[in-house]
């Protein structure tokens, strides 16, 4: 086939494109012109990450199904003005194209080179990567849900370590996540770090993800691939094509975009442009987030040498290549912070940290700072730690010191108010928080602390009216919501001080003395808190019987609540925290509220976690086939507003239809005085008719005007049915000819509809 030419100019340079109607994608007849198109309108955004980086190419002249090229030596043919890089492997050198312009873009698309692979280096320094690379590798056949989920997993790893990850679909089978680092660093360290990082995930992570790079070896689990980030491999670039069906895109995305994409080909040729024009480069601050390796041992010259003498047990005790916490970093000027956090180590307990003279006094208080006046703690000592864990949130590995999860607590400015070698009195000052301390050593690393007084803003006031939900049809699928089983019993406030447990329901009463089985101080592992739950009874299947837990609910007695006790056990499900050892945390966003509440329970078969997932619509549909009421959506990122409903939690219930015969209707009140107020419903299975209970939601005015107006027609004296009602001398009966739609959430014990809805009238 003779070439065909189109003489054209981009950005002032001249430039021949061949062949602008060869299909270079097969199944979707997409042409080379389409590919340049494409290459010309990302070209200012893509030079970002390609320019002044050795390329290697991967080339298509004949389209994606016939042979292709990789090309790291640039074609004899490049015109003089495409810049080249020379690079030396072993015993020769190769000579790398450099893009540096649009046009040079233009001219690499009209080569077929759908794939552009830069190095992590610019040419002006190439012995100084500027990012590293990892590359989630599913096994053949993979799901690629579980690559999303080991995804998101390794961003909440890497920030731990104050790293600023990148994502991106690779345009073929995996994710790729980058990391911007600054551009200091030898590749060796680079490389070091990155190893050293993803052994660390790996071994948290064993049953899904490996190291292996025999696919013999790798058991069905994810590749977390590092070797792209030696220094003579390369990845394919953000916004690059790729030669696989469908033209897909390697494209950067946010995090919150994650989830929605079904296939890391999920961006392509032919729909990129929703999201250019929606969201434009989502990479646009990547240069900006470079971080320093945290594996990097600083110039501390510059620190005074007191405090690196008073930190030397801290950094005798830790690894810092395997573990998050701060080394030895210089910091503002500020002075007379201090922090609170809570340390869900071997034992839960609470360090407090207080800036003195360059370094944090710390001790580790297992009950947690007092909040009643006159009430002594003990606290030991520990060594001191830097000023950055002012601030220092993560997991510290298994196997090092202090293992475990750590979070902030509480944190602010503090004022001394007395200051002897053995003797502290200070007042801690923060947003909700006003109170005042003595600390004394007693003997050797231990302390007492006892709280003197307390002028907090905001005081506790039982019982707490619970937040409430709105109700939707439809599952929510953002990625900002968590979900949970929507359980089908009695709403109850948790209230724990002084060893005993009260429990007040959603109106305020205290219900503490139905169930007994409930109040053991001993199932939580912190001194006080006020949590959110719901009480129900559970059958042999381990669904809830609303019944019965209603039942218990009414039990009066002694007697009778033992018995029913042991007939119909309750279980309380917790889903929220409020108040957590005297500090009310309701305004801390809901995935923190939630660990929290982790941690303050302790494992039994009675007071239990009503755990969260992130597969909200698969919940929804198992939760139908189990028969459960439904579930809820809620903001991970939203607080706990008490005594409010809102949209932050969303209750989704599942629904069934049913046909039924209309027996009459019950005398309006209020509003509804010269309507009606309900409707009788009555079954007919063939061989009996059965009644279902009432209907009297799902009308609007107008509807129940022409219903009445066509029960005229059917009214009849003598109650069309056995069954007695609470309304038979307040009914007006009608001869049951007229069928309706309703929906219900669930039968009763005594087979009668539950929350049902009216839909329509189905006679013409």
């Amino acid at each position: 086939m003779a070439k065909s030419y189109v003489h054209t100019e981009v950005d002032g340079q001249k430039l021949k494109l061949s062949n602008l109607d060869k299909i270079i994608y097969p199944k979707a007849k997409i042409t080379k012109a389409q590919i340049i198109s494409y290459y010309l309108e990302i070209a200012p955004i893509i030079l970002k990450y390609i320019g002044e980086r050795p390329l290697t190419l991967i080339r298509f002249p004949d389209g994606i199904d016939n042979t292709k090229f990789y090309a790291k030596s640039k074609p004899k043919w490049t015109p003089e003005w495409i810049k080249s890089h020379s690079i030396r492997h072993s015993e020769e050198s190769t000579h790398y194209i450099v893009a540096d312009s649009k046009p040079t873009v233009v001219w690499l698309a009209n080569l077929a080179a759908l794939e552009l692979h830069p190095m992590q280096m610019t040419t002006a320094e190439m012995d100084k990567p500027d990012h590293f690379i990892f590359d989630l590798d599913p096994p053949e056949g993979g799901d690629f849900e579980d690559v999303k989920t080991v995804a998101i997993n390794l961003n909440t790893f890497l920030r731990q370590f104050n790293y600023q990850p990148f994502v991106k679909t690779s345009g073929s089978k995996g994710i790729h996540i980058y990391i911007p680092i600054l551009k200091k660093y030898a590749h060796d360290e680079m490389i070091d770090t990155v190893k050293k990082l993803a052994s660390n995930f790996v071994k948290q992570n064993m049953d899904t993800c490996t190291l292996a790079i025999s696919k013999e070896k790798r058991q069905g689990k994810i590749l977390i691939d590092i070797l792209r980030n030696h220094e003579s491999h390369t990845t394919v670039a953000p916004y690059s094509l790729r030669g696989k069906y469908g033209a897909p895109i390697s494209y950067p995305i946010h995090w919150d975009l994650l989830p929605d994409m079904t296939s890391s080909k999920h961006i392509t040729i032919s729909n990129y442009k929703n999201y250019l024009e929606k969201y434009g480069d989502m990479w646009s601050d990547f240069y900006a987030s470079a971080k320093p390796l945290h594996t990097d041992k600083k110039d501390h010259s510059k620190v005074d040498e007191k405090v690196k003498e008073k930190l030397q047990s801290y950094f005798d005790k830790r690894d810092f290549d395997n573990t998050p916490e701060p080394g030895l970093e210089l910091d503002s000027n500020e002075s007379n912070r201090y922090c609170i956090q809570l340390h869900n180590a071997s034992n839960l307990h609470y360090d407090l940290r207080l800036e003195h003279e360059g370094t944090l006094l710390s001790w580790a208080i297992p009950k947690g700072l007092p909040f009643t006046e006159g009430v002594k703690r003990m606290a030991i000592q520990t060594e001191d730690h830097p000023i950055k864990y002012l601030t220092f949130e993560g997991i510290i590995p298994k196997g090092h010191y202090g293992a475990g999860e750590m979070w902030v607590f509480n944190s602010g400015h503090f004022e001394w108010i007395e200051k002897k070698e053995n003797k502290y009195k200070f007042t801690l000052k923060s947003k909700h928080l006003h109170r005042s301390y003595n600390l004394f050593k007693t003997q050797n690393n231990q302390w007492l602390i006892q709280m003197i007084s307390k002028k907090d803003s905001k005081k506790l006031e039982l019982p707490i009216e619970p937040m409430l939900a709105k109700q939707a049809k439809t599952v929510p699928t953002a990625l900002k919501y968590l979900y949970e089983i929507k359980w089908d019993g009695i709403r109850c406030i948790i209230h724990l001080q002084n060893e005993e447990v009260k429990i007040y329901s959603r109106a305020g009463r205290d219900i503490t003395a139905r169930f007994p089985e409930i109040t053991n101080p001993d199932y939580f592992d912190i001194e006080t808190g006020i949590f959110d739950g719901e009480i129900v009874c559970l059958d042999a299947e381990g669904k809830p019987q609303f019944s019965n837990v209603i039942s218990r609910m009414h039990t009066q007695g002694k007697l009778k609540i033992e018995k029913q006790q042991k007939v119909n056990p309750a279980v309380c499900y917790l889903f929220d925290a409020i108040f957590y050892d005297g500090v009310f945390i309701n305004e801390e966003p809901l995935t923190r509220r939630q660990a929290w509440l982790n941690c303050a329970l302790k494992r039994n078969k009675t007071v239990r976690i009503s755990e969260a997932i992130s597969d909200g619509p698969g919940l929804f549909e198992a939760t139908k086939q189990m028969g459960l009421e439904g579930i809820m959506a809620k903001d991970k990122n939203a607080p706990y507003l008490i005594a409010q409903r809102s949209n932050a939690w969303i209750k989704i219930k599942h629904r069934s239809v049913a046909e039924c015969l209309i027996a009459g209707y019950t005398k309006g009140e209020g509003d509804r005085s010269n309507l009606f107020g309900s409707l009788h419903l009555l079954n007919d299975t063939g061989e009996e008719i059965k009644y279902m209970g009432k209907v009297g939601t799902g009308f609007d005015t107008k509807k129940m005007k022409s219903l009445l107006k066509e029960f005229q027609n059917h009214i009849i004296n003598k109650k069309p049915f056995k069954d007695k009602t609470d309304d038979d001398y307040s009914s007006v009966w009608l001869n049951p000819v007229l069928k309706c739609k309703i929906q219900y959430a669930s039968l009763s014990s005594t087979g009668t509809y539950r929350e049902p809805v009216f839909i329509k009238l189905l006679n013409s």
